[in-house]
């Protein structure tokens, strides 16, 4: 069996490592307090690397932290090393550069949308839930149990169908946090679940559910009883988050 190497001597030797790629680059590097180029209409500069600039106002446009100068001619420093040293792929570097335009445009598309849309006002939201009261006006008692893959749902599935407790099953087989205490999730408006992702079949459970894919897991869920609203703050606010998803 080989030997560890001590996590000081690993950092050590990364960083002796980076210092000799900064070493072997041969242009030079200055931070700058904002010195005034004329060449270059008069902006700001805040650093420098061999031919490459960072100028304040793009450090300021961007709002980066105290530290983003420095970082700056850190990486500036190990990407001129890189070109020096015949790595760059140009046009591995092409296809870099327009993705990352393509994401930065993306959200801001996506951010220019969303703040477009206006949030509802209260008589909205109290409308919105008086016109599906089975969603917002009631509460079910949910049970939950995860299963890693659909094959072990399917089973317990089953056994549930033909009649095995519910809570047991979930004590010994569940990989939820609430399996401890049989799956119990506690009363929930229907309207809660759809805003956490889950399906309609899930917010108007009566009863025992489907085997539900979700990225956490198989979920199996079970609605033991059903009573008027009690908790109407919290509803609200989700009767007012779905309302908010439906207008975007």
């Amino acid at each position: 069996m080989g030997k560890s190497v001590p996590l000081w001597i690993f950092t050590v030797v990364v960083a002796g490592a980076t210092l000799f790629v900064l070493l072997s680059f041969s242009g030079t590097a200055e931070n700058n307090q904002a010195v005034s180029e004329p060449g270059d209409a008069g902006r700001e500069i805040a650093a420098t690397v061999g031919s490459h600039h960072l100028y304040a106002s793009d450090v300021a446009a961007t709002r980066a932290g105290e530290d983003a100068v420095d970082l700056w001619v850190h990486d500036q420093l190990l990407a001129c090393a890189a070109e020096e040293a015949g790595l760059e792929n140009p046009a591995m570097s092409r296809f870099v550069q327009e993705r990352a335009r393509q994401l930065y445009l993306r959200d801001l598309m996506l951010e220019h949308v969303i703040s477009s849309v206006a949030a509802p006002d209260s008589e909205e939201v109290l409308s919105y839930m008086q016109s599906n009261p089975e969603l917002f006006l009631v509460e079910r008692h949910y049970f939950q149990i995860i299963a890693a893959d659909s094959s072990i749902a399917e089973s317990l599935h089953v056994r549930l169908g033909w009649g095995q407790n519910f809570q047991i099953t979930a004590q010994n087989s569940s990989l939820g946090q609430k399996a401890a205490i049989g799956g119990d999730l506690g009363f929930i408006a229907g309207g809660e679940m759809l805003v956490h992702g889950l399906p309609m079949e899930v917010a108007l459970l009566d009863g025992l559910s489907e085997v539900i894919p979700s990225n956490l897991g198989y979920h199996i869920f079970k609605v033991s009883e059903t009573r008027e609203l009690t908790d109407s703050i919290r509803v609200i606010r989700s009767a007012a988050e779905a309302l908010y998803k439906l207008t975007e």
